[in-house]
């Protein structure tokens, strides 16, 4: 590999181009929006009430890390091998696991656990790219609750970890919880839904206002919304748009979408937006090259614990310079190399 996985100081530009029409997603379930909210409904009365966390925290590494044509690289082997990859980077090298084990060795965390914590791979888009993320969902009521001091601590290890310029964590059913409250709006999809699926929505809610796809803070994440069994419905938080502009191309995109109901209505039935308590960390990887602004989230951190994180950093870089080192060679395709011929970074 010719480029170094150092910090360049070169802002990314973002080329992107609309979607073709308007109805270019075609989903195989189509379901009377009515009845879709009665299902939803008797479906969450039968569910306890648990108040819910999610982080979100891609494993894809930031341009300030890799530079302009590397990511571009990555981006380029589309949203399914990046998925896979990110899926392996989970499940054969545990990376996720890896940081929570460290942390709670150190003493960083103590109340998460795998009873009120799980993660997956799951959709997160910005600013018109949608890519693989870790998403984690956390209960952060009743006894067994995960602390919000420990989740903002694994929110900022994982994007140090992951070489993030930034992650995200929120929860819908505290607007006091974090750093500040912003509003959001959540269309939930019948039946399961993918992350090309869920890619495919969020393009298309590009061609009805592109300042929801393209815009300024234009984000969304694929979460298991209100106790979900399945990761079948997307949070988009406001963007730079307006309250208005949100609530109006929102609620088109989900009612010309088979299968899409606009969940977050007011006591008239009318879509509207609620309040989430969120939270931004991030560190510059250009002022900051050894992440100083993610790890200052440790009061005191023991040497131990700098050790580890940072190891697991270098692994995660390694990891990038081997899908890099495929991408670049001609003569094994990207998603063979993936299946067959991936390993983990030592």
């Amino acid at each position: 590999m010719k480029e170094t996985l150092t910090a360049q100081p070169i802002q990314l530009e973002v080329f992107v181009t609309q979607q073709n029409q308007r109805n270019g997603i075609k989903r195989r379930i189509e379901i009377n929006s009515f009845a879709a909210l009665v299902l939803l409904a008797v479906t969450l009365a039968a569910r306890p009430a648990i108040a819910t966390s999610y982080i979100s925290a891609e494993p894809i590494p930031s341009v300030e890390i890799v530079g302009d044509s590397n990511l571009d690289k990555i981006l380029g082997i589309g949203y399914a091998n990046l998925e896979l990859w990110s899926n392996r980077l989970l499940n054969d090298c545990h990376i996720v696991d890896n940081v929570i084990d460290t942390l709670k060795a150190n003493r960083a965390i103590s109340t998460v656990k795998s009873s009120n914590t799980k993660f997956l791979v799951a959709a997160g888009g910005f600013e018109a790219i949608t890519d693989p993320s870790y998403v984690f969902t956390i209960q952060d009521s009743g006894s067994n609750a995960v602390s919000q001091a420990d989740v903002d601590v694994l929110s900022n290890a994982l994007g140090y970890v992951l070489n993030q310029s930034g992650t995200a964590h929120f929860s819908p059913d505290n607007p006091k919880a974090y750093a500040f409250s912003l509003d959001y709006a959540v269309v939930t999809f019948t039946g399961t839904l993918t992350g090309e699926e869920a890619k495919e929505f969020f393009d298309f809610l590009g061609t009805i206002d592109p300042a929801l796809w393209s815009g300024t803070f234009a984000v969304f994440t694929q979460i298991d919304f209100q106790n979900s069994s399945t990761n079948n419905s997307m949070l988009f938080l406001k963007p730079a748009a307006t309250k208005q502009k949100l609530i109006a191309g929102l609620s088109t995109a989900a009612s010309e979408t088979p299968g899409a109901t606009y969940v977050t209505l007011n006591r008239h039935g009318q879509p509207t937006t609620a309040k989430a308590g969120v939270a931004f960390p991030g560190n510059d990887w250009i002022a900051f090259p050894a992440g100083d602004e993610y790890l200052a989230i440790f009061a005191n951190p023991s040497s131990s614990l700098l050790d580890a994180l940072a190891a697991l950093r270098q692994q995660h870089l390694r990891a990038v310079e081997n899908l890099l080192n495929a991408i670049d060679n001609k003569n094994v395709k990207v998603d063979v190399y993936l299946k067959n011929q991936f390993q983990c970074p030592q």
